[in-house]
């Protein structure tokens, strides 16, 4: 039988997750963060929300940039549904554009029959097939030309680089990138995503999307009122701002993660 995909698990994955079960967190705690901070220092991307999978990061993107009933996103046919599934979670309808036969990546002139036609994309979701960057600089040409944004599913891609040397998930020619952690992809988290932007307004949007759309960092409050007592912020109050989802990931996922992380690059050349 030929497996699906092989996972490679060390002594140091596995003293990294009893790391976090002897610390007294479990659940969304230290490690995220350090997990974040690690993945936007190794990408070169100045945010990093991590989250429960890599198709909850693909909601939470369209959401924040108000994928919505009437809109249309782009993507390329040859991915796993979750891309497609993006949009329809949001009430958006998927357009798919061809591909290139020598790269199985979304076809720059088929995306440019898209906008001239009467299903303009508002969001383009390039698909990095097996890990090997779209033709990023030319799509957001194209997309710049048409106001529309871009969205990379990068779930293959984490450790890749585009032809000027930045890496997958920079941002440099989109506003985010979304990686997977699953088994079967670069690294492992059991289950688990990100999503990197250099974006402030969104990082914080997808902060609150993460975690039920409860107001994060200094997010302004809409009542004051209750908020303070004489000026100062009362520890207890928060405020629901979006409806957001529990699509956060744990300390035990991400500890696997960062460890499985210091082997990444010896992974890419397997």
């Amino acid at each position: 039988m030929i497996p699906y995909g092989r996972h490679h698990i060390d002594e140091d994955d596995i003293e990294a997750v009893v790391r976090v079960l002897r610390s007294g967190w479990l659940t969304q705690g230290p490690i995220v963060e350090k997990f974040e901070q690690a993945i936007a220092n190794y990408v070169g991307a100045k945010y990093v929300v991590a989250v429960s999978s890599c198709s909850t990061a693909m909601h939470i993107a369209a959401l924040s940039v108000s994928l919505e009933p009437g809109k249309h996103m782009a993507t390329s046919p040859i991915t796993f549904v979750s891309s497609a599934n993006a949009a329809l979670y949001v009430g958006a309808k998927p357009i798919f554009t061809d591909i290139e036969p020598e790269t199985v990546n979304m076809s720059v002139n088929s995306l440019t029959e898209l906008f001239n036609s009467s299903n303009k994309p508002d969001v383009v979701m390039p698909v990095h097939f097996s890990g090997l960057p779209c033709d990023m600089e030319n799509i957001k040409n194209i997309c710049d030309q048409h106001k529309a944004l871009i969205i990379e599913d990068a779930a293959h891609a984490l450790g890749a680089s585009y032809p000027d040397g930045s890496k997958v998930g920079s941002c440099k020619n989109s506003l985010m990138t979304v990686f997977s952690f699953h088994p079967v992809k670069s690294i492992a988290a059991g289950e688990g995503g990100t999503i990197t932007t250099n974006d402030e307004y969104i990082y914080r949007k997808l902060l609150r999307l993460r975690s039920h759309g409860i107001n994060k960092l200094d997010d302004a409050y809409l009542l004051d009122e209750e908020a303070y007592t004489n000026g100062i912020r009362n520890p207890w109050y928060y405020e629901m701002q979006d409806l957001g989802f529990n699509y956060r990931i744990t300390d035990i996922q991400c500890g696997l993660a960062l460890s499985q992380l210091n082997n990444l690059d010896k992974f890419d050349k397997l």
